[in-house]
């Protein structure tokens, strides 16, 4: 007669109050990032409290890693949004631009109009010459490297600017189109 003899292991149940800790815990995060509006944190804390664990992170690096994303994310999302409701007829860049196309453009003027100080000094950029040159991509350009800097832009091109005006002078309304909050097509 042949016995057959079977062993089994099985992997340890957890224990429940630890589960039923950390499926709290859990809830209460979702909860508070739902409630903060820090979607982020809300969706990686857990993976970064992982790697902290595996790293030997103190508090204070997990919240600040925790927050770095948040923010980082937070002003991606603002700067999308900035690019969005600026009206660009298309998004385009300063880095695009085919500097050769335009040798008498001076690379020292265009690099500090690059820097956005024109925007907080609140001073205006005309950019003039012939159809073609590259103006409404630069002027795009430093519209987008402004939303990237934290300002609201609005996009317009000289031709509707003239018609607004125009129209706006001929209804006496010529001083309220430069008024902030008047938007477009005032």
């Amino acid at each position: 007669m042949t016995t057959a003899t079977t062993t089994s292991t099985t992997t340890p149940r957890p224990d429940p109050a630890t589960v039923a800790f950390k499926d709290g815990l859990a809830s209460m995060l979702a909860y508070l990032t739902r409630v903060l509006k820090i979607p982020t944190i809300a969706r990686c804390w857990e993976d970064l409290a992982a790697q902290a664990r595996d790293e030997n992170w103190s508090h204070e690096e997990y919240l600040a890693a925790l927050l770095q994303r948040q923010v980082a994310d937070r002003e991606s999302a603002g700067t999308i949004m900035r690019i969005r409701t600026a009206h660009f007829p298309a998004v385009k860049t300063l880095d695009d631009f085919n500097l050769d196309h335009l040798p008498s453009l001076r690379r020292d003027v265009l690099a500090h109009l690059a820097t956005g100080t024109f925007v907080a000094k609140a001073e205006n950029v005309i950019l003039l010459g012939p159809p073609g040159i590259g103006k409404t991509h630069l002027a795009i350009g430093l519209g987008v490297k402004a939303t990237q800097a934290g300002y609201s832009v609005l996009f317009d091109t000289a031709s509707n600017w003239i018609t607004r005006l125009a129209g706006a002078h001929q209804s006496g309304q010529l001083e309220a189109v430069n008024r902030p909050g008047s938007g477009r097509g005032s």
